[in-house]
């Protein structure tokens, strides 16, 4: 049950209706997490910025990668629906979903995709990244791209903290 009931249209802030109005443009509903948030406009603003800015620079299987991963290991049920689903519309199948427990184990990711889920792995579970680790993540993706990961595994983290602290459920 939620601690705090997500808000629609119609019952949100005035300062917070532009911004749901984008974000069911862009995903065809209002998500309850974005309801939840419009309780406080400028934290729903900030997200969405941040959100919009992780859809740049990083390819969006890594991207999609890395926030699965994270949400994996935080068991945030909520996150990892929605990002199995935006995951594979990035081109990510889902055999490769189904093996990111394992990935170090499987072939079904690139070297890339593997220092992608250890980046985001490690800074999840450790709040750091081991040199090598980053040093693995540079072979493959610019200092830009970097920072994107970086936001998008903080972006995860954010988001699947906030679903636990309030109870956001699955619609």
């Amino acid at each position: 049950m939620p601690h705090v009931e997500p808000l629609d249209l119609i019952n949100a802030p005035h300062e917070a209706t532009k911004i749901l109005t984008s974000i069911k443009d862009k995903y065809g509903q209002i998500l309850s997490i974005f309801g939840t948030m419009a309780h406080q406009p400028e934290v729903l603003k900030g997200i969405e910025l941040i959100n919009d800015g992780i859809h740049k620079d990083l390819p969006g299987t890594l991207r999609e990668l890395a926030y699965f991963k994270v949400s994996q290991v935080n068991c945030c049920e909520y996150c990892s629906h929605y990002h199995f689903k935006a995951a594979l519309k990035a081109g990510v199948t889902t055999e490769q979903l189904r093996a990111t427990e394992d990935y170090v184990n499987s072939d079904l990711f690139s070297d890339a995709e593997k220092a992608v889920l250890k980046y985001s792995e490690e800074l999840t579970k450790t709040g750091n990244v081991d040199d090598s680790t980053v040093a693995a993540v540079k072979k493959h993706i610019s200092e830009k791209e970097l920072v994107t990961l970086a936001a998008t595994v903080a972006l995860a983290n954010f988001t699947n903290r906030f679903n636990h602290g309030l109870g956001v459920e699955l619609p």
